[in-house]
């Protein structure tokens, strides 16, 4: 069963407009999966919503800057903003087109789900209550997500990344990076986890017992002397250690901010 939903939204110019749809989904007993990628805007999740279906809410950005060089006597009639909404074997995926720069995707979806949600700029990533594998990419801005379960890459390139995690989906690998931000994650008290960890400009938090593993970070040696190249010793400025005994590898890494690591 494959569906396509398109929402246009007319907006004024300083007030925002919203439409609302509900995307059934093609079989509620199988495992669903979300995909939101946005050129500019911000995307809100919330888990708990009814089962066997998506409700998709949308709104334009509210207090743009007002248009410049308006002819006298003339007033500015904004475009559409429009979302395409796609339905494919429980498949889920939301893209906005040009006209919807700086516009907001809200999202009720049922507790269990898989999300893949990228932004380029423009708005905060927010995810609360949802259970599943889940992959947010915020480009330049913030990301958090609250009461989640399963297993989290979360990377933002100009934004914090905060995290908040009631269970785990074990020997999975985890991901939590920022160029420019901090790192603030809540694991469960029981997290098996092998911890990479790194900032160039920041310090390092945990009121996890960490057992560090100094033999971890080994240099990289590259001889490429006989075919011409170079000889080249890399250093890996990453710390390395365990906690509760070690399990699947969790990354941390921030080039300018803290990293927090907290227990549950």
């Amino acid at each position: 069963m494959f569906r396509v939903v398109y929402m246009a939204i007319a907006c004024a110019a300083v007030a925002a407009a919203q439409d609302k749809v509900t995307v059934p989904l093609s079989n509620p007993s199988q495992p669903v999966t979300v995909k939101v990628h946005l050129i500019s805007g911000s995307i809100t999740v919330t888990g708990g919503g009814a089962a066997g279906q998506i409700a998709v809410e949308s709104g334009s950005r509210t207090g743009r800057r007002p248009p410049r060089d308006v002819p006298d006597g003339m007033h500015r009639i904004d475009m559409p903003v429009g979302l395409n909404i796609d339905e494919d074997h429980n498949v889920v995926t939301i893209s906005a087109g040009g006209n919807a720069m700086g516009s907001s995707v809200t999202l009720q979806v049922p507790t269990n789900v898989s999300l893949e949600l990228k932004s380029i700029s423009g708005g905060k990533i927010e995810v609360t209550g949802v259970n599943g594998d889940l992959d947010v990419d915020n480009t330049n801005g913030s990301i958090e997500l609250t009461g989640v379960s399963g297993s989290v890459i979360a990377a933002s390139q100009n934004g914090s990344v905060t995290v908040s995690m009631t269970r785990i989906t074990p020997n999975k690998p985890m991901s939590f990076t920022s160029l420019n931000g901090k790192i603030d994650v809540t694991l469960p008290a029981d997290t098996k986890a092998h911890l990479r960890l790194k900032t160039d400009n920041g310090a390092v938090y945990s009121d996890f017992d960490v057992k560090l593993d100094p033999a971890a970070a080994k240099p990289v040696v590259e001889d490429a002397r006989n075919q011409g190249g170079k000889y080249r010793i890399r250093m890996d400025h990453s710390v390395y250690g365990n906690i509760n005994g070690g399990g699947p590898e969790y990354r941390f890494e921030t080039l300018n901010g803290n990293i927090l690591i907290h227990k549950k």
